[in-house]
């Protein structure tokens, strides 16, 4: 298969693209900058240059391409949440190279699949109960409507044509080794604190980086069209992640941080978004294709990232 990749160099895509060509993939990657075509050429991919908002200069691109695999984002960095202009930044990533890639892919009759990876943080507040896409309700904010935009075209790729696959990927919050946030939260731990940003009772569900880039290659292989949730098996309170990172860290509790100091950082819609509870199943997508996370909960996440942490000194 020749698979088309925007976001190759990202966390996410680094290892999608690892994984695609162990598998035997040839890959394409979008790619504007110097650095950026090495690391890429590295990998065994071939960097092509290309504009993500050129609907023309992408159809070259993706000429005999068979999937398309749209994980370019431009998530803010936590100093940042605040800046619109960032936020603008991704959602015309979002949505604009969403709608600029099927335009490309309408010329080039090769290709048949669309993968583009969205976010279950757009689910309601449900407390205790299991949810998914087949019955959880739809909250986004703002930020979050450019997102279900993208997810709106996937879906209307797939419709035109009966054998083209349009997925969509609702994942977990990432974590692990490559995301600086979890760096950071194990950081704080090792200092004794952390911060949550919801009540002991309410779940979250994450997702580990590489299980997510095992879930978009087993996606590209395997999966009909639909939307999926890609989370751990296991979600967490934030009570029992706590203990888990405290655990991670050799310690017997954390001093949680005021949450009044998200404040400072994070826009008042987007601590709403946080402060919800989210027990997301993967059972659909675990069924449908045989993928399994190799990290099914926080326990063994924080766990890794503590040997890993100890490991680097």
């Amino acid at each position: 298969m020749i698979v088309f990749v925007t976001g190759a160099t990202g966390v996410l895509g680094r290892p999608v693209v690892q994984r695609l060509v162990q598998n035997g993939h040839q890959v394409r990657a979008l790619s504007r900058s110097e650095a950026n075509r090495s690391a890429l050429q590295e990998a065994g991919a071939v960097p092509m240059d290309a504009d993500l908002f050129d609907p023309v200069s992408l159809g070259s691109a993706i000429q005999d391409c068979d999937a398309i695999l749209h994980l370019a984002t431009r998530i803010p960095a936590t100093s940042e949440l605040k800046d619109p202009a960032v936020w603008a930044e991704n959602d015309r990533i979002r949505r604009d190279g969403m709608r600029s890639l099927i335009a490309a892919a309408e010329g080039a009759p090769s290709v048949k699949t669309l993968v583009y990876p969205s976010i279950s943080l757009l689910y309601g507040d449900a407390g205790p109960n299991w949810i998914s896409a087949q019955n959880a309700d739809i909250a986004p904010c703002a930020e979050q409507q450019s997102t279900l935009d993208a997810e709106a075209h996937v879906a209307a790729f797939a419709e035109g044509s009966p054998d083209r696959r349009g997925i969509v990927l609702r994942f977990g919050s990432f974590y692990g080794p490559a995301s600086p946030d979890s760096r950071q939260a194990i950081d704080m731990a090792r200092k004794g604190l952390a911060m949550t940003t919801a009540a002991a009772p309410s779940y979250k569900s994450l997702i580990w980086i590489d299980d997510a880039a095992a879930a978009v290659v087993e996606a590209v292989e395997n999966a009909p069209s639909g939307i999926y949730d890609v989370v751990e098996d296991d979600p967490s309170t934030q009570h029992e992640a706590l203990k888990a990172l405290a655990a991670a860290v050799g310690r017997k509790r954390l001093t949680q941080l005021p949450r009044f100091l998200l404040r400072l950082a994070v826009p008042r819609k987007l601590r709403g978004i946080l402060a919800r509870s989210q027990r997301v199943s993967n059972a659909r997508f675990r069924e449908i294709t045989g993928w399994r996370p190799e990290v099914p909960s926080q326990r063994e996440g924080w766990r890794r990232m503590g040997m890993n942490a100890e490991a680097a000194e």
